[in-house]
C-alpha cells in the first residue's frame, strides 16, 4: 500500500514538474491527457527498473508525440543501455542498437544541434561495434560525418575510438580502409589534437590521445615506408606544389618511417613551412639542410627558428645552429659573434664556449705571422681560454700541448703569466703559458 501511494505521488510530481514551457502538449483533449500520463510515468518506471514497460510507453510517444520534448530522446537511450544487459536474442538486441542511433537521428531531426548530438552517436556506436566488423562501415561515416565539424566540436574522448576502428578495419578489411585511409585519420586526430592544445585544451589528457592513437598506427608495423610514401604521396605533392595537406603527411610520414633523407622530405618540409612556419619545422629543415651541407638554406631556417620562438633553449639551439653554419663557411669572426649572442641568451653555456675555443685552435694558419714563435701560438692560449670556461679538460690538454715551450718563451724576452694580444681576427688578450 505504501509503495502503490509513494508511485501515485511520484507520477503526480512527475507531471508537474513537466507542466511547464519548452513542451510540445497536444492540444486539450484525450490525446493531451494521455501523452502527459505516459510522458510522467515511463520517468516513474525509470526510476523502478522496470525497462521493458518503460520501453513501450516511451515508444507511444515516439509514435504519437514525435516532438513532444528532446529528453525523451535523451533518455532512449538510456533505457535501450540496460535493456541490452539482459539476456535478449540477437535478433532483439540488434533491434534495440538500431533503435538507440534512431534515437540521435531524432534529437538531429527535432532540436538540431547536429555536432553535439553527431558527438554523442558515434562514440554510442563505436561502444555496441567496435567488435563486430560487418558494422564498420558505418562507424567509420559516423566518424568522419563526426570530424567535418570543428575540433572545439569534438569530445576528448572520441578521439582513440576512431584510430581504433581505423586500426581494426584495416586488419579485417584492407580493400576497405586501406593503409592511405588509416594514415589520412591520424593525420587528421593529430591536427585535431594540435588545435586543441592551441586552444588551450588539457595538455596532460591530450598529449595521451597522441600517445594512443600514435601506439596504433605503430601497431601495424610496416604500414609506413618510404616505399609507400614515394609511391602514394610523392606524385601527389609534385602534380600539386601548393598542396599543403600531402606535404604535411610527406613530412610527418618521412620521420616515422626514416626517410628524411630522401629529397622529398625537405620539399614537403618547405611547402608546408611556408603555410604553418613554427620553431619546431624550421629546426627540423635546418638541421637537415646543415647535414647534407646545403649551409646556405641551413642558415636560413635556423635564422627563422630564431624568430619564431621565445623559449631560452630553442632560441640558444637556433642561434648556435647559425654559429656552426658561419664556421663551416670559413667565417670565424662571424661564427664567433653568433655563438656570444648565444651566450647573451644562455649565459655560461659550454656548447658555446667549445665552439669559439675550436675556432681558435683551427686559427693558426690565419693568424700565424712567421716572426715569432710566443705568437704564432698565442691562438692555442686563446682557445686553452675557451675550453676552461667550457670545461672541457680534454680540449685543454690538446691546447695546452701546443703552447709555445719555455725556451721560446725566454728567448723572445717574454715572460710566463705576461699579458699579449692575439693577431688577426681574433684580437683578444690572452696570458702566456708554457706547454
Amino acid at each position: 500500500m505504501h509503495r502503490l501511494v509513494g508511485l501515485i505521488l511520484g507520477l503526480s510530481l512527475t507531471v508537474l514538474a513537466t507542466a511547464q514551457s519548452g513542451w510540445n502538449w497536444p492540444a486539450e483533449g484525450p490525446k493531451h491527457d494521455l501523452t502527459k500520463e505516459k510522458q510522467a510515468y515511463y520517468k516513474l518506471l525509470m526510476s523502478t527498473d522496470k525497462w521493458n514497460e518503460c520501453w513501450s510507453t516511451v515508444q507511444w510517444l515516439y509514435t504519437n508525440t514525435p516532438d513532444l520534448h528532446e529528453s525523451i530522446y535523451q533518455d532512449g537511450p538510456k533505457i535501450i543501455d540496460n535493456l541490452l544487459e539482459n539476456d535478449f536474442t540477437e535478433e532483439r538486441a540488434n533491434r534495440l542498437r538500431d533503435s538507440l542511433l534512431w534515437t540521435y537521428d531524432m534529437r538531429i531531426k527535432y532540436w538540431n544541434d547536429e555536432a553535439s548530438v553527431m558527438d554523442r552517436k558515434a562514440y554510442a556506436a563505436f561502444k555496441m561495434y567496435y567488435k563486430t566488423p560487418e558494422e564498420y562501415a558505418l562507424l567509420r561515416e559516423l566518424y568522419e560525418k563526426l570530424y567535418s565539424f570543428s575540433s572545439s566540436e569534438i569530445s576528448d574522448f572520441n578521439i582513440t575510438p576512431y584510430m581504433t576502428m581505423a586500426t581494426y578495419y584495416y586488419k579485417i578489411k584492407p580493400e576497405e580502409m586501406t593503409a592511405t585511409d588509416v594514415l589520412d585519420v591520424h593525420t587528421k586526430l593529430t591536427s585535431v589534437i594540435d588545435e586543441k592544445l592551441a586552444a588551450g585544451g588539457d595538455k596532460k589528457k591530450l598529449v595521451k590521445e597522441q600517445d594512443k592513437i600514435d601506439a596504433f598506427l605503430n601497431s601495424l608495423g610496416d604500414i609506413i615506408s618510404c616505399e609507400f610514401i614515394e609511391e602514394n604521396l610523392v606524385p601527389k605533392l609534385e602534380a600539386n606544389p601548393e598542396d599543403v595537406n600531402t606535404a604535411k603527411k610527406i613530412f610527418s610520414y618521412s620521420l616515422k618511417a626514416k626517410c628524411s633523407d630522401q629529397p622529398y622530405f625537405t620539399t614537403a618540409g618547405m611547402v608546408f613551412f611556408k603555410s604553418e612556419p613554427t620553431y619546431s619545422l624550421a629546426k627540423a629543415l635546418a638541421d637537415k639542410f646543415y647535414r647534407s651541407e646545403d649551409y646556405t638554406k641551413a642558415n636560413t631556417f635556423y635564422a627563422e627558428a630564431a624568430e619564431l620562438t621565445e623559449d631560452v633553449e630553442q632560441k640558444f639551439d637556433a642561434k648556435m645552429g647559425m654559429a656552426s653554419v658561419a664556421s663551416k663557411l670559413g667565417d670565424k669572426r662571424k661564427a664567433r659573434s653568433l655563438a656570444y649572442e648565444a651566450l647573451s641568451i644562455k649565459p655560461g653555456a659550454a656548447e658555446a664556449y667549445n665552439l669559439i675555443g675550436n675556432l681558435y685552435f683551427l686559427s693558426a694558419d690565419d693568424c700565424r705571422g712567421g716572426e715569432s714563435r710566443v705568437k704564432d701560438r698565442a691562438n692555442y692560449l686563446a682557445a686553452y681560454e675557451m675550453y676552461q670556461k667550457a670545461g672541457n679538460s680534454k680540449q685543454m690538454e690538446a691546447a695546452k700541448g701546443q703552447f709555445p715551450s719555455i725556451e721560446e718563451i725566454f728567448n723572445e724576452n717574454y715572460e710566463e703569466g705576461q699579458k699579449i694580444t692575439v693577431d688577426c681576427w681574433i684580437n683578444e688578450s690572452v696570458t702566456i703559458q708554457r706547454r
